[in-house]
């Protein structure tokens, strides 16, 4: 027994004499901080907006029909081309029509030499009869006689000038200056009187926008208008900024709103709305760069000028919902704010401080982190380099006065074909 005390004293010894020798684990090596890149908030004055699609329509559109029915004899365009107001497009075989009107005025001629000659008859029996020649029997027939040939004048006068004005409607000419479309019936054919469609025009410039507005964006109007801060449209000029498909989010037109339709679509919860603007003009043929029925992308101002706080929209996270913010404190540790946002501008969005908490809110002066947001966490520090400038486009500023008469045009005459 004493034997085996000894032998375990032993081994023990020898294992606290290893132990000891066994050489200290070092301590790990402090990590680096993450690197993250981060800017200022931008300060500046911006209007509120709506988005909306829209389509463009036709400033004036005539669909054009023949008056008399007629075999179509001439055209005098070409399919799609300009034309200027009064200029010949279609002529309709005027012969009849040119019979009808000789004939009314032989009619005419007949009329007036008629009541040369019952006039002449009525002076002679009124001098017999205030002599005593006549009695009053044959003064009433030749009175009669004279008003019915006075009547027959202006029965004739009235037929001619129908006749004159079926004459004139066989010779079709363009109501006002515009774009045709292609001709819907061939030279020969017989077309009725306001039945068979010849082709249609559209004037160009100016050209209407139309798009529907939310029942939420209208009440919001509305409600500015209540508290006195916009005017209506019906009050003063509104104006709206327009955005062609393939300008990305450029809006590059203006236009100012002259419709407002008087009821809400109960099917689509929107009311209608109609801008006019000028159709831009380019050196060569198309000659414009609208047409009707093109998809264009209207941008509403509500309310007035105010100032803002805008962050670039990659600072932005989301967590359940929730949009927030990463900034980086004084001690370089990473502070996250809950935000509300608003519009976006180029690549910034609207930071809504008046809807936020005191301690939410940001200024100007923070350093917002816009890379490295996976990377980052509350309360870790970092170590920071300045992000790239972010583009900002300037606000728009939308004229004071409305243009609506077209500037003048010099065009060329189109090409004719019979």
């Amino acid at each position: 027994m004493t034997t085996l005390l000894r032998a375990v004293a032993i081994l023990t010894a020898i294992a606290v004499t290893l132990m000891g020798c066994a050489r200290k684990t070092p301590d790990a090596a402090p990590s680096k901080p993450q690197t993250v890149s981060v800017t200022n908030p931008v300060s500046r004055m911006i209007t509120d907006y709506e988005d909306f699609t829209g389509r463009t329509e036709p400033f004036k559109m005539v669909e054009l029909r023949s008056r008399v029915t007629g075999y179509l004899s001439k055209i005098h365009f070409a399919d799609g081309v300009d034309v200027s107001a009064g200029e010949p497009l279609f002529d309709i075989d005027p012969r009849v029509y040119k019979a009808e009107y000789d004939r009314g005025n032989a009619a005419l001629g007949k009329a007036e030499k008629r009541f040369k000659t019952a006039a002449l008859l009525f002076e002679r029996v009124k001098a017999s009869h205030d002599k005593g020649l006549v009695g009053k029997d044959a003064l009433d027939v030749a009175q009669g006689q004279y008003d019915e040939a006075e009547a027959d004048i202006a029965y004739a006068a009235a037929a001619l000038e129908l006749a004159e004005t079926n004459l004139k409607f066989t010779h079709i000419a363009a109501p006002f200056s515009g774009r045709l479309s292609k001709r819907m019936v061939d030279a020969g054919n017989l077309v009725k009187a306001d039945d068979t469609m010849l082709t249609t025009i559209v004037a160009l410039d100016p050209i209407y926008v139309g798009f529907d507005i939310d029942e939420r964006t209208v009440m919001r109007l509305r409600g500015l208008i209540k508290k006195g801060e916009i005017k209506s449209s019906r009050e003063t000029t509104r104006y709206v900024q327009i955005g062609l498909a393939g300008d990305d989010d450029t809006f590059s037109l203006t236009g100012h709103i002259v419709f407002r339709d008087n009821q809400i679509d109960v099917g689509t919860g929107t009311l209608r709305m109609r801008a006019m603007l000028h159709n831009p003009e380019i050196e060569r043929q198309p000659r414009y760069m609208l047409s009707p029925g093109q998809f264009v992308r209207v941008r509403l101002p509500i309310g007035n000028p105010r100032r803002a706080v805008l962050v670039p929209e990659k600072a932005l996270g989301t967590n359940q919902g929730r949009k927030y913010v990463f900034v980086v404190n004084k001690d370089n540790k990473i502070e996250q704010r809950d935000v509300e946002i608003g519009a976006q501008h180029g690549e910034f969005r609207v930071i809504e401080n008046q809807l936020m908490k005191p301690e939410n809110r940001v200024s100007p002066e923070d350093r917002i982190v816009v890379e490295g947001l996976l990377r980052v966490r509350t309360g870790l520090e970092v170590a920071v380099t300045t992000a790239k400038p972010f583009h900002l486009d300037p606000e728009p500023t939308l004229p004071t006065q409305p243009e609506l008469a077209p500037p003048p045009r010099s065009k060329q005459p189109p090409a004719k074909v019979d």
